[in-house]
């Protein structure tokens, strides 16, 4: 009997070790699948640094205060703690589109509590005139605290605002595909389209070149954001709602 039940606890634990390496599998095939996209203009993946792998110009990245590498959803991540006000800059020239394209990651918040107020920025992407930009930020109202909405300023744009709320310590896919020729934004939750809007074409001015891009910093300022990023892509594409979704099921964390 008891040779019988070691026997059956073996084969669980086995059963198990086999769905999670097949979890981690699917996300790996994913990831390359991913990289031999010839729309890909910059990955990072957080591994051991935060330097890009995938760069159509620059791949270095610049990280401010503190980050740490620790387990990801593929691999490692980035933790950028609120100690450090860690942040990290990236050169955008030629690495984004704002014609058309994919901006898509996966992120985990740990600041303390739903009652914080505050606003934290996700993404900040600048343009050569510092009053235009395009960013992912967490709600400064109080009485919101912990909404999630994205910015675009310039030529009219406007703030898109969910109903999506974030979590602590859980990670959350975010991303967003953007066509001036179809005039179209869309913004994705979890492999769900949350929201659509209008993405009229960017001109033709050397203002709005796009030449930066941080991660965990609001404009100038230090965000003491205390989270976690992974898996950082910018395609020159917009991946179809069905592309996002399937890159969220293969690579979504185990419950």
């Amino acid at each position: 009997m008891k040779a019988e039940k070691i026997g059956k606890i073996l084969l669980a634990s086995f059963l198990v070790w086999g769905l999670a390496g097949q979890g981690e599998n699917g996300a790996q095939e994913m990831r390359k699948k991913i990289l031999s996209d010839k729309t890909l203009l910059f990955y990072v993946p957080f591994d051991f640094s935060v330097d890009a792998e995938t760069a159509y110009h620059h791949k270095s990245g610049k990280l401010y205060g503190e980050g740490q590498f620790v387990k990801g959803v593929v691999g490692n991540c980035l933790w950028l703690p609120t100690e450090g006000k860690g942040s990290v800059s990236y050169s955008m020239s030629d690495n984004i589109d704002l014609d058309k394209g994919t901006l898509m990651f996966w992120f985990k918040p740990g600041w303390w509590g739903d009652d914080e107020s505050g606003k934290y920025t996700l993404v900040w992407v600048s343009l050569k005139d510092s009053n235009k930009y395009f960013a992912f930020h967490r709600s400064f109202s109080p009485k919101f605290p912990t909404l999630l909405y994205v910015t675009r300023a310039w030529q009219g744009g406007g703030s898109f605002q969910t109903d999506e709320y974030f979590k602590k310590d859980k990670w959350i896919h975010l991303a967003a595909t953007w066509d001036s020729a179809a005039n179209q934004f869309i913004f994705y939750i979890n492999g769900q389209v949350k929201f659509k809007g209008i993405w009229v074409p960017v001109e033709k001015d050397p203002a709005f070149e796009p030449t930066r891009m941080s991660l965990g910093r609001y404009y100038s300022q230090d965000t003491p954001i205390n989270s976690a990023y992974d898996e950082f892509y910018v395609l020159k594409r917009p991946l179809s709602p069905e592309e996002i979704a399937a890159y969220w099921k293969e690579t979504r964390p185990a419950e």
